[in-house]
Parts: C-alpha cells; structure tokens; sequence
C-alpha cells in the first residue's frame, strides 16, 4: 500500500511542474483506506487528480468523500451492459453493484451542484461485448455520464487470434496480416511521447517509465532513496530513452503498445 508520506513527499517534489495526476495502477484505488485524503493534498497543490474504478467501494461514504476530496475525474470500467458479459472479462465483477455506485455518484454531485469530478464510463470493446455498443450509448446518455470512451483491449498472444479481438476493426488494435497471422494495426516507431510526459510510480516507491509495465521490470529508481530529479535526468532513464528512439521492437513492454 502506497504510504501516505511518501506521496506527500512527492507531491512536494513535483507540485511546481505536476499538472495531472491519474491515482490508479494496476489495482483498485479505493481499497486505500487513506485514498481521498491523497487526492485532496494533491488538489490542495493544484494539481488536476484523475482516477479509474470498478465502482464495486462507491458506497455513501466514498462518494461523500470523493466529491470532497476535489477530485477531477472519475473514470468507471464497465465492460459489459449485461451481467453475463460483464463477468466474462471483470471475473468476479457484479454489474448491479457498478451502476448502483455509478449512479449514487453522479446523483449526489449533482444534488450538489458540484462540476466535479467528471465521469467518463470507459468500455474496453472486445469480440464478447461489442454488440452491446449501442445499448450501452443508450445506457449512458440515461446515466448521465460526461463522457462515454470506447476502448480498444490490449490482448496478449494475439498473433494466432483471439477470442477477445473485436469484429469491427475500429475497436480493434490488431489486423490480420495475408498469412493469417495477426498484427498491430498501427506500426511501431522508434518514439513515444510518454517518455518525456510522465512516468509512474508504484506502490513501493518504484519508478517506472509508463503503464505498461506492469510487473515493474524497468525501474528507473525509488523514490525512497533519491529524489525525482535525479532519477528523471539519471543515466538510466537516459538509456532506456536512447534505446526506444533506437529501436524500440527490443523493449518488451513497447512490443504491444500503439502510443
């Protein structure tokens, strides 16, 4: 669990450059027990806060908190209009209970008379769910969501073909190439912006360069032991941006990233 110092040291750090924050990795936000009271010393430094929930912790009390923690955007996983398709790709996952959640959220706000935070309701499109697009638009404009996004699903193996590679190629990441075998539609360049944007840093203290990786397998350092400066122009981070710009196929987290 991320503690509480360590973040406010961070904040310190960075407040003077921070613009935007996404307060989410690999995990659910809100089962830190000290999560809004993150977002609010962050809003205190002003700095834009964002998050990403299942929804399953937006009790009375979360959603109390939230709207006063200051918090920008709140950005909802629902995968599925229904609950057997929902549970396909969120196992485990109660649909009743995210749009119960959902809508506590954006009826309290508005009961309110607050902006924030905004709501996006975000569907990652696969092959299971994506004739349930137009219910869900119908869904969400009911709902009251500020913004609907559609989603492409990152797959991994998808050179064989995937269950979860959607019919529409719009939805899709992935083309299927004369051979039969599957590809990325959009084709890998020697650059990502996110190496100059930001980074992320994960519950320990550990920088990594951005979301995509996701098992932590290319620490820049801890924030624990040096301060973000150093880390940030550090040698290492130097080398990692040199070899992307290279030749960014031998980075195994960029192999399957369409930034």
């Amino acid at each position: 669990m991320l503690d509480k110092r360590l973040f406010y040291n961070i904040i310190e750090q960075s407040r003077k450059h921070l613009t935007y924050l996404h307060l989410y990795f690999q995990g659910e936000p809100y089962l830190h027990p000290q999560f809004t009271d993150l977002i609010s010393y962050a809003n205190r430094a002003g700095v834009f806060t964002s998050t990403s929930t299942n929804a399953h912790f937006l009790t009375p009390k979360n959603v109390e908190k939230t709207i006063e923690s200051g918090l920008k955007q709140l950005i909802v996983s629902m995968d599925g209009i229904t609950q057997e398709v929902y549970e396909n790709y969120r196992i485990g996952g109660k649909l009743a209970k995210v749009q119960e959640g959902l809508s506590l959220l954006i009826g309290t706000r508005n009961a309110k008379k607050r902006a924030y935070p905004k709501v996006i309701l975000q569907f990652l499109v696969t092959g299971k769910n994506e004739h349930q697009i137009p219910e869900l638009k119908s869904w969400a404009k009911k709902m009251g969501v500020d913004e609907l996004q559609l989603k492409s699903t990152q797959i991994y193996n998808y050179e064989n073909g995937s269950s979860l590679i959607p019919s529409d190629p719009r939805y899709s990441r992935y083309v299927q190439a004369k051979d039969g075998k599957w590809k990325l539609k959009k084709e890998i360049e020697n650059k990502c912006w996110r190496m100059w944007q930001g980074s992320v840093l994960t519950w320990d203290g550990k920088l990594v360069p951005c979301c995509f990786d996701k098992d932590a397998k290319h620490v820049m350092g801890d924030l624990k032991e040096s301060n973000l400066s150093d880390i940030w122009r550090g040698k290492k981070y130097h080398t990692f941006r040199q070899q992307l710009l290279q030749d960014r196929k031998q980075i195994e987290i960029c192999k399957n990233c369409t930034e």
